[in-house]
C-alpha cells in the first residue's frame, strides 16, 4: 500500500510540473498573440475557451474512437463534457452525463477478438493523442492564414484568435495525454502505450487483463474464463504491485459466484472491496452494486446488502439493467412482490446495455430463477 501511495503522489506531482511547463508556454505564446487585440474580442475569447475546451476534448476522444474502428474495435460510449451518447441495442443514444469525474472526457470501446491485442490496443490508445496533434496543427495553420486588422469585423477577428485557442490546447491535451502518467486510477494514453510496447513482465500482465476484458465483454461468463491466465494475471499484478489487481479480484469473485461457490465469491468480494481506493470514483459505484447484488440474492442478508446500495451514487456510465436487477432482490427480500416483478422485466429489457456481456448473461439467468419463484407464489 505504502509504494502504491508514493506512485500516485509522484503521478500527481508529475501532472502538475506537466501543467505548469505547458500552461506557462500557453501562457506566453497567448500574451504575445494577444498584443493590440480590441478588449471585446478577449473577452469573447475568453467566453468561448469552454467551448473551445469540449472541443478539442471532444476531437481527441473522437480519434480514439476511429483508432478503435481501424482496429475492429466495437465502440460502445462516447462522454465529453455532460454529454454522453451510448451504443444501444446497435444505435446511439443520447443521455446527460452528470459523472463529473469523467466529464472531462472518455471514449469505450472494446477489441473484438483476442488476437495481436498489444498492438491493436496501442493504436487506438494513439488515435487520441494524434487527433490532437492533427486538430492542433490545422487550427494554428489556419489561425496564421487569417488575415485581420483594425477593420476587419468582429466575428472575424473573434474567429481567428478561437483558432489559436483551439490550437494552444490541442498541444496541451497531447503533452498531458502523452506523457506516461496515472491519476485518478486512470492510466495516460502514453503510459498505456509504454506499458503494453516495453515487454517483460507489464506488457505481458496488460495484454492479459485486455484479454479477459475482451472475453467478458463479448459473452463468455465468468465462471467459463481460462483460470490459468486468470491466476497468470493474479500472479503478475501482486508481484509487479500493480492497482490493477482489484479488477484481478472483481474477475476471481463473479467466476466463484457463477459457479455457485457463496464462500469463495464472498472471500473474494471483501479482497475486491478492500481495494476500492483504486478504483477510479466515477466508476466505483460498480462495486457497491455487486456487493449489494451479492447480499441480496446470494446470501439473502438484506441489512448488508441495504448497506452496500446506500454506498452507491446515480451514474450514467452503470447500466440501468444492472441497478434495476438489485432493486428487484431487494425488494423480494421485502417482500414487495410487486415492485420486484417490474423492476425484474425492466431490468432483463435493458441488459443487452451493459458492456460485460457475460455478466449480463449471468444476471438474466438470475433475473429468471427470480421471477419463476414470484409466479410459483
Amino acid at each position: 500500500m505504502k509504494k502504491r501511495n508514493s506512485f500516485k503522489l509522484i503521478s500527481i506531482l508529475f501532472m502538475c510540473v506537466v501543467g505548469a511547463v505547458v500552461g506557462f508556454f500557453v501562457g506566453k505564446l497567448g500574451a504575445r498573440a494577444s498584443s493590440g487585440i480590441p478588449g471585446e474580442v478577449v473577452l469573447i475569447s475568453c467566453i468561448l475557451f469552454i467551448p473551445s475546451f469540449f472541443l478539442v476534448i471532444g476531437l481527441h476522444e473522437l480519434g480514439h474512437a476511429l483508432a478503435g474502428r481501424v482496429m475492429n474495435f466495437d465502440f460502445r460510449m462516447y462522454v465529453v463534457g455532460p454529454f454522453m451518447w451510448v451504443k444501444e441495442r446497435s444505435r446511439l443514444v443520447f443521455k446527460w452525463n452528470k459523472n463529473l469525474n469523467v466529464a472531462g472526457g472518455l471514449v469505450v470501446s472494446m477489441p473484438i477478438g483476442t488476437d495481436n491485442l498489444r498492438n491493436r490496443f496501442s493504436i487506438y490508445a494513439f488515435g487520441g493523442p494524434l487527433a490532437s496533434m492533427v486538430v492542433a496543427a490545422l487550427a494554428y495553420s489556419a489561425y496564421r492564414l487569417v488575415d485581420v486588422d483594425a477593420t476587419s469585423g468582429l466575428p472575424l477577428q473573434t474567429g481567428k484568435y478561437f483558432l489559436l485557442v483551439t490550437a494552444l490546447l490541442s498541444v496541451g491535451i497531447f503533452v498531458v495525454t502523452i506523457t506516461p502518467l496515472r491519476s485518478g486510477g486512470f492510466l495516460s494514453d502514453g503510459a498505456r502505450i509504454l506499458r503494453l510496447q516495453r515487454g517483460g513482465e507489464i506488457s505481458r500482465f496488460e495484454v492479459l487483463m485486455l484479454k479477459i476484458i475482451s472475453e467478458v465483454s463479448g459473452g463468455t461468463r465468468p465462471r467459463n474464463l481460462d483460470m490459468k491466465e486468470l491466476q497468470e494475471a493474479n500472479e503478475l499484478a501482486r508481484k509487479l504491485n500493480d492497482p490493477y489487481l482489484v479488477y484481478i479480484n472483481s474477475f476471481y469473485y463473479q467466476a466463484a459466484f457463477d459457479r455457485g461457490d457463496l464462500e469463495q465469491a464472498e472471500l473474494h468480494l471483501k479482497e475486491y472491496i478492500g481495494r476500492a481506493g483504486d478504483i477510479p470514483q466515477g466508476i466505483r459505484s460498480a462495486l457497491w452494486l455487486e456487493a449489494a447484488f451479492f447480499y441480496a440474492y446470494g446470501k439473502h442478508d438484506l441489512e448488508t446488502s441495504l448497506k452496500y446500495w446506500a454506498k452507491y451514487k446515480p451514474s450514467a456510465v452503470i447500466p440501468k439493467g444492472q441497478v434495476l436487477a438489485i432493486e428487484a432482490c431487494i425488494a423480494y427480500l421485502k417482500d414487495e412482490r410487486g415492485k420486484a416483478s417490474v423492476s425484474i422485466d425492466e431490468a432483463l429489457q435493458g441488459l443487452p446495455q451493459m458492456i460485460d456481456q457475460g455478466h449480463a448473461l449471468v444476471l438474466e439467468e438470475r433475473l429468471m430463477t427470480l421471477k419463476a419463484k414470484l409466479e410459483s407464489h
